[in-house]
């Protein structure tokens, strides 16, 4: 089979309506909860003929679900195409049309998980309706792997899987979100941004103590002052731009120093070079005209795949050196993953495929800023991509987490040909 013998515009209306009943099932949390969203996907794969398998978390409520097309006679293990049902949070006051409605407008389905990630998810099940629907002889078994809780660390989802069900997985390559295709960013050109590894997350805490008093009497040495002191050297000086081995390969295929210049310059790219410190949450004081014992500030730190962690911390407490003030770890980062090689195998198929659809576009390997279910698959040594492989521009992105989050119709249709062109170079004759 071949990608020329489908009907794209049948699929691009029979993906928006998919993907607008989808966003109407509420998985947001706190609660989380997947069994509607897990059901949708398994009654659209059992109306081809395709059977799915719900694995219940030990948290009611916290479904993952697997479905499998068979390799008559596999030649490897499987491709693992992965997204996550849960969403966060949206106040639908706050949105042009209610955030689980679903609302199809102006080219674009609109609603919470639109982009962040039940439309790769739709994208993931329409590839397996194709390839079932088409009888693709198939060189590797192609698994749907829909996850719970990706939005709050992934302790029933993702993480729990690969714990406690990897050898039902035991995939040769995993394509998670991540990264996105981007338009209108670099000057040379739309590019697709594949993640081959993440940052991780370190969370710290500066306490300062000191004797307290009236707020008409301030010393240098309150507490507050010392902790406004701390965490100024703290923000300034606590991270040097580094180039990873990923970034430095995006950098030279999007044009050298030029293209170091524009990801410096953008807010969304900035920290892919260099570990970030994130002031996030400040406690102190309990009257107004009473200077407190005790203040803090918390940090969300995100640090580079190569960073040590203990040498990280260590930093910030010499850069701290005040005896008045504490540095806490608060929560330590996962062990490293490796990085997925940007040579051969899933890669070389995501770069074919994205040329296929879009030939004048740079596709580059990168790291995401953020954390993705990859890095479970990435811990167990799987080669695990990052692409939600639609092409972006900055005013799309701002739905992520955000309000209006939409997706255009053809984005869909584009993401939903890349992985599917994808998986047939990587698991079809």
């Amino acid at each position: 089979m071949t990608s020329t013998g489908v009907d794209w515009d049948a699929i691009k209306r029979e993906a928006a309506d998919a993907l607008s009943g989808y966003v109407r099932i509420d998985s947001s949390h706190p609660r989380g909860r997947t069994t509607e969203t897990a059901a949708f996907l398994a009654d659209r794969l059992a109306a081809d003929g395709i059977q799915s398998r719900l694995y219940e978390s030990p948290e009611p409520g916290k479904v993952n679900l697997v479905a499998r097309l068979r390799a008559e006679k596999p030649g490897g293990k499987p491709l693992l195409i992965s997204h996550h049902m849960d969403v966060v949070q949206a106040v639908a006051a706050d949105w042009r049309f209610d955030p689980y409605s679903g609302e199809v407008a102006d080219g674009y389905v609109y609603g919470r998980g639109s982009l962040d990630d039940k439309g790769m998810g739709i994208m993931e099940l329409m590839t397996m309706l194709l390839l079932k629907r088409h009888n693709v002889a198939l060189t590797r078994d192609v698994v749907m792997l829909a996850t719970c809780d990706e939005e709050i660390g992934s302790p029933m989802g993702a993480r729990w899987m690969v714990e406690e069900h990897f050898d039902d997985l035991d995939p040769a390559f995993v394509l998670d979100e991540g990264g996105e295709g981007l338009s209108g960013f670099f000057s040379a050109g739309d590019s697709f941004q594949i993640t081959v590894n993440e940052k991780r997350m370190c969370r710290i805490r500066l306490v300062a103590r000191a004797e307290p008093g009236h707020a008409s009497m301030p010393w240098r040495d309150a507490a507050t002052h010392r902790l406004v002191r701390a965490a100024h050297t703290v923000l300034e000086e606590g991270a040097e731009d580094r180039d990873t081995p990923p970034v430095a390969e995006m950098i030279k295929r999007l044009g050298g120093e030029v293209a170091r210049r524009e990801i410096a310059a953008q807010r969304a790219s900035m920290p892919l070079l260099h570990d970030t410190i994130s002031l996030t949450m400040l406690e102190g004081g309990y009257k107004i005209n009473v200077i407190p014992e005790r203040a803090e500030m918390s940090f969300d730190c995100r640090l580079l795949p190569d960073t040590d962690p203990r040498a990280f911390v260590s930093n910030i407490e010499q850069l701290v050196n005040d005896p008045g003030v504490g540095v806490e770890v608060i929560d330590w980062p996962d062990a490293a993953p490796f990085t997925a090689p940007w040579e051969g195998g899933l890669f070389e198929a995501l770069d074919a495929a994205c040329r296929t659809y879009r030939p004048d576009a740079v596709v580059t390997p990168t790291i995401c800023v953020g954390g993705t279910d990859s890095r479970f698959f990435r811990q167990r040594g799987v080669p695990a991509y990052g692409l939600v492989p639609g092409m972006f521009t900055a005013e799309d992105l701002k739905g992520f987490h955000g309000l209006d989050e939409r997706l255009s119709v053809d984005n869909l249709l584009l993401g939903t040909q890349i992985i599917h062109e994808t998986t047939l170079r990587v698991a079809a004759t």
